[in-house]
């Protein structure tokens, strides 16, 4: 059975690859030319070259395909062009489906993102939430929105499953929670903040996914979530494993401040802040969901935080991302 996975080079879809290899499929990875792959042709992955915006290079990249896992996406809270990432949204995965529906593939899991779920402040999030009406990224309208398409081609009869991972972490995350990592462990972080975060592990998400593929309902909507923290929490965690010293809580006004300061830094020297706007915003306002549903229909067992925490400090420590050795490297 060959499936085929867009995005596949990225972090997401590079788990979604893995777990796929372990349980003996072939696979196909849809990338641009210049995406990195050669770690994947190691592993015998065939490489289908186009761009998410050419619907016809998705169709032949899908030929002889069975299923199709679409993870591709721009992921960021902070420097993207507004009109990119909706575009590659939006019309990225109208072309995925659109392909996937001429090819009358067997199934489609569809990648969104926790964020879509939108629970209110104070409150934890499900499956069946009603989005605030609001939006505090500019990443989370985007994907709202690329659901919303995904979800009408049930009513054209696509056999579609849409997995919802929280915040990834893990071994090769240098997104927003990977740099706040990075960060903390290297002591440029000036403080922590109220706020609370969802966070799933790396490995956890690539399962999630193929646990969806095997066991989920169609047209049903799965949270990948195995921790709810406080950023203090969270922080502290980080700082007992890597040996540094946890920075203190800072009031909320102040931390939003000091986020206004590094975008405003950061358009002159290129660089992301150390806290952007968008994610003072997500974290401030409290990103909470409830990863149970998967749990139970699909059997996923969630990594335990310190463990997945431990396994992405050494990552960062093996490839020179940290300035001292943390103690809970071996």
């Amino acid at each position: 059975m060959k499936v085929l996975v867009t995005g596949g080079s990225g972090l997401v879809g590079g788990s979604i690859v893995r777990t796929l290899l372990q349980q003996g499929n072939q696979v196909r990875v849809f990338a641009r030319k210049t995406s990195k792959t050669e770690h994947l042709t190691a592993r015998g992955v065939e490489i289908a070259y186009g761009d998410i915006l050419d619907i016809n290079s998705i169709k032949v990249a899908l030929k002889g395909c069975t299923k199709l896992y679409h993870a591709a996406a721009l992921y960021d809270l902070w420097g993207f062009d507004e009109q990119a990432l909706m575009q590659t949204e939006l019309e990225g995965t109208r072309n995925a489906l659109d392909a996937a529906l001429l090819g009358n593939v067997e199934k489609v899991i569809y990648t969104s993102t926790a964020v879509t779920i939108g629970e209110k402040k104070g409150e934890v999030g499900t499956e069946t939430t009603k989005h605030r009406g609001y939006f505090l990224s500019k990443y989370e309208q985007a994907k709202f929105e690329a659901e919303q398409i995904a979800l009408s081609y049930l009513n054209k009869g696509l056999p579609l499953i849409i997995v919802n991972p929280a915040g990834v972490y893990g071994p090769g995350d240098l997104k927003p929670s990977g740099r706040a990592a990075i960060d903390l462990i290297n002591e440029r972080m000036p403080g922590l903040f109220g706020g609370t975060n969802s966070l799933v592990y790396l490995d956890d998400v690539g399962i999630g996914h193929v646990l969806a593929a095997d066991k989920g309902n169609i047209g049903q909507r799965y949270i990948l979530c195995g921790n709810i923290v406080t950023l203090n929490e969270w922080g502290r965690l980080i700082c007992e494993l890597s040996g540094v010293r946890t920075p203190p809580i800072l009031p909320t006004f102040f931390a939003g401040m000091y986020a206004s300061f590094g975008e405003l830094m950061s358009r002159f020297t290129k660089h992301p802040p150390v806290l952007s706007l968008e994610t003072f915003r997500t974290v401030s306002h409290g990103f909470q969901v409830d990863g149970s549903k998967a749990a139970k229909e699909l059997g996923i067992e969630y990594t335990p935080l310190e463990i997945g925490l431990r396994q992405a400090i050494q990552w960062y420590w093996e490839r020179g991302l940290l300035k001292r050795k943390p103690t809970c490297v071996s």
